[in-house]
């Protein structure tokens, strides 16, 4: 790694890069060094060592000592916490329990195309008209599944590490029919899919489907390649 060279941006960004591959890779799962001992392994200021870190998510730091990996958050936990800054008043609908087939779905939880699903689904109401309409598939129909579905839009702090996230994706899609009257909007309007899988602490995968209204609230989306 060369020394710095006055060319902050260029230099914090290759070592958040490596840092990433790194985390990736598992090697900090024990304990995130502190500033000092990543300035002397990439041989570069505090700086620019805080530079890179800042862009790291699932980082909690401690003076001096280092810190510890956490569990990144959900793109729908970042929106919910984004609304709760902003301060709109949001309530969510009883969830429901229902029971379907899809070979889709099936294949993505690593089980047989005729499994049947359990899906915990709920909507979430921000400033008294629906936002989010969330669906929780499984193959299993314990309770804590629906308790999930509150726990993940109830708008406060993270999901108390019960869920880890092991990828996730957000998609513009045409809602179908019954998505769409749940969120109150005509049928074929376009919505924002967040779909991501899921390993709850009992082990059980959740393909997890949130279907956003894109007319509530300006929003942006930076779609990155990798």
């Amino acid at each position: 790694m060369p020394k710095d060279s006055g060319r902050g941006p260029s230099l914090w960004s290759t070592v958040l890069t490596d840092l990433r591959a790194r985390l990736a890779a598992g090697e900090f799962a024990d304990r995130f060094p502190s500033d000092r001992e990543l300035m002397a392994h990439y041989g570069v200021s505090r700086h620019t060592v805080r530079e890179a870190v800042r862009h790291l998510e699932g980082i909690e730091r401690r003076p001096r000592v280092g810190g510890r990996v956490t569990t990144p958050p959900t793109v729908l936990r970042r929106l919910l916490d984004t609304l709760t800054a902003l301060g709109v008043r949001t309530s969510t609908s009883t969830p429901t329990t229902s029971e379907h087939h899809s070979a889709e779905i099936a294949e993505r939880l690593d089980r047989l195309p005729q499994t049947p699903l359990t899906v915990h689904a709920g909507v979430l109401i921000a400033d008294g008209l629906p936002l989010i309409y969330l669906e929780n598939w499984s193959d299993t129909a314990d309770s804590v599944q629906t308790e999930l579905v509150g726990i993940l839009l109830d708008g406060s702090g993270q999901e108390s590490g019960r869920l880890d996230v092991v990828s996730q994706t957000t998609v513009p899609t045409v809602a179908e029919h019954s998505v769409c009257a749940a969120l109150g909007i005509p049928t074929g309007s376009a919505t924002f899919c967040i779909e991501a899988r899921l390993e709850s602490t009992e082990g059980a995968p959740i393909w997890q489907r949130a279907f956003v209204r894109p007319d509530r609230y300006p929003c942006i989306l930076q779609f990155t390649t990798t």
